[in-house]
């Protein structure tokens, strides 16, 4: 598992998807389109029970998207964000248990692909956030619908419109995550939560995440969220935020009267 692009190995029961893009494991739109592929190789394979999904490296589990790949026009961006939402719903939907390793920043896009995995642990020392209101953008692709049905729409606006990180134990506090570890024992405590998954009967998991995934609340906004998003390419601000962040300079937006 190696190289660039999103690596996957099968032991047993237990599939590892690895994200490898280092150091900040950015998603690329050809990064994003493996791991679909991925996706449809795990969902082919019934008796994988389990996928971790961790990224190379201590510094990030991903950053989000390549900025230099944003679309030009209001067309591009729907498309995007349909595409990227149609890929963690995939996710969502494996009949497999999916497991988040965090280690060190889940920023963006990185934070949505974390929050479509049905558990999260996050070492200690890792920050988790939504800064794409920062550059003018939102987190689309499926993000604050996620993010509202986890821990409510106080707390989303927080996280959201202020753009800001959070420790990792804050996220715990907030339920974004379920567990955080010491950065040391991260690998053993994910890999101990796999094998005691996987233990479980298979067919009373799979009946378990479906019945859970049937009670969330949380659809039916994706069209809302894909037309927000586009929407944004009709100003201004998103064209200067991604400008200044490839200029390395601060961003001069528009502001109200």
């Amino acid at each position: 598992m190696t190289g660039t692009g999103i690596g996957l190995h099968v032991d047993g029961p237990i599939a590892t998807l690895r994200i490898e893009n280092p150091p900040l494991n950015i998603l690329t739109v050809a990064l994003r389109e493996t791991l679909f592929a991925r996706l449809a190789k795990i969902e082919g394979r019934p008796e994988i029970r389990v996928v971790v999904l961790e990224a190379a490296g201590d510094r990030a589990f991903s950053v989000g998207s390549d900025i230099g790949e944003f679309p030009a026009d209001e067309l591009g961006g729907v498309a995007k964000i349909r595409f990227e939402q149609y890929l963690l719903d995939r996710l969502a939907a494996l009949p497999a248990v999916t497991i988040a390793k965090v280690a060190g920043l889940a920023l963006g896009g990185g934070a949505e692909l974390m929050l479509a995995c049905d558990f999260r642990i996050a070492a200690s020392d890792a920050k988790i956030g939504f800064p794409e209101i920062r550059l003018g953008a939102l987190p689309a692709a499926g993000g604050m619908k996620r993010l509202v049905h986890e821990i409510g729409p106080l707390r989303a606006r927080e996280l959201v419109m202020l753009g800001q990180p959070i420790e990792a134990a804050r996220a715990a506090e907030l339920g974004l995550v379920n567990r955080v570890v010491p950065p040391a024992e991260l690998d053993g405590s994910v890999l101990q939560l796999a094998n005691d998954l996987a233990a479980l009967p298979g067919q009373a998991l799979v009946l378990a995440k479906r019945t859970i995934a049937a009670a969330d609340p949380a659809g039916g906004i994706d069209t809302v969220e894909a037309e927000a998003f586009g929407a944004l390419f009709r100003g201004t601000d998103l064209a200067e935020g991604l400008s200044a962040f490839l200029a390395k300079r601060p961003p001069s937006f528009n502001r109200p009267a």
